[in-house]
């Protein structure tokens, strides 16, 4: 008997040391980040292959600050374009459940504002506001190629995040062919 308690003991203390660490990973980065490989091909239109993949981007913004008129780049896919895609924004929202800030689609330098649909059973209206939009590259399209994620404070004043902001970025497939898209090929010095 005393052999088995040692056991479940030895478990117990393993599961608590692996909750501290992972906990004390998560205070120790701006982010969390978890990544999975490509896992299958599948024929894409104009016979271009889409890879399967599962790239998910969790940004706690509790803390950070935006200064006015500026952004902060989130996501970058290139020289891939998110063929099929999903983000989630909690941000600051006034009482008619806008937020001020942007989230930007496109490819860069070429970012627009993402039509994002506000979540209301998951939003207190005048504190914080969940949002969120499904993303898929166009080539040609309204939605054109996209392949980087920011988000913009377009107003005068520096914006400060609140607890609970964040961004949830989730990629589930990509697919050759950004490099061909003007400003994909940029370069900086």
């Amino acid at each position: 008997m005393p052999t088995n308690k040692t056991i479940v003991f030895g478990l117990l203390a393993a599961g608590v040391a692996s909750m501290i660490f992972a906990a004390g990973w998560g205070i120790t980065n701006a982010y969390a980040q978890a990544n999975n490989v490509s896992s299958s091909k599948a024929a894409a239109p104009g016979g271009m292959q889409g890879t399967v993949v599962r790239d998910s981007a969790v940004i706690l913004l509790e803390g950070k600050t935006i200064p006015a008129n500026d952004f902060i780049h989130l996501y970058d896919t290139t020289p891939y374009m998110i063929k099929v895609g999903h983000i989630a924004a909690k941000l600051p929202c006034d009482a008619s459940s806008t937020s001020s800030l942007k989230i930007l689609i496109g490819q860069a330098p070429n970012l627009k504002p993402a039509a994002l649909e506000f979540v209301n059973p998951l939003s207190t209206p005048g504190k914080m506001c969940l949002y969120h939009v499904d993303v898929a590259s166009q080539p040609g399209g309204q939605a054109g190629i996209i392949t980087d994620i920011a988000i913009q404070n377009p107003t005068s004043t520096t914006m400060a995040f609140p607890p609970t902001s964040t961004v949830v970025i989730g990629v589930d497939e990509i697919m050759p062919g950004a490099e061909m898209a003007g400003g994909a090929n940029m370069t900086t010095s």
